[in-house]
């Protein structure tokens, strides 16, 4: 099991769809989404600031590359911010939720 972070634009129907996607193609078993976060950050060359939703996703280790490329085809940015994360415990479960 491992856990993406990443951010999406405050754009509610296109973020449903996005998330929706990743749920029923079987990519992620879970998807939370943390409404409302200020980023500010530099692209080229200018300060900016936008309003997005944080996402954290959980899924099945295999899944990972197929999930890479759903975001390569759907993520709106052009770098978008992909954060893997690999949990040391995972309450038993839960695990087996996530890797059914």
């Amino acid at each position: 099991m491992e856990i993406l972070l990443t951010t999406y634009p405050n754009k509610p129907r296109e973020l449903k769809r996005f998330i929706v996607g990743m749920v029923k193609w079987g990519l992620a078993k879970c998807v939370n989404r943390l409404n409302y976060v200020k980023s500010y950050y530099m692209w080229q060359w200018k300060l900016v600031q936008d309003e997005e939703k944080i996402l954290i996703i959980k899924f099945p280790s295999e899944k990972k590359q197929q999930l890479l490329a759903y975001f390569e085809k759907n993520h709106p940015y052009e770098i978008p911010e992909i954060i893997f994360l690999k949990p040391e415990e995972v309450g038993k479960k839960y695990l087996e939720w996530i890797l059914k």
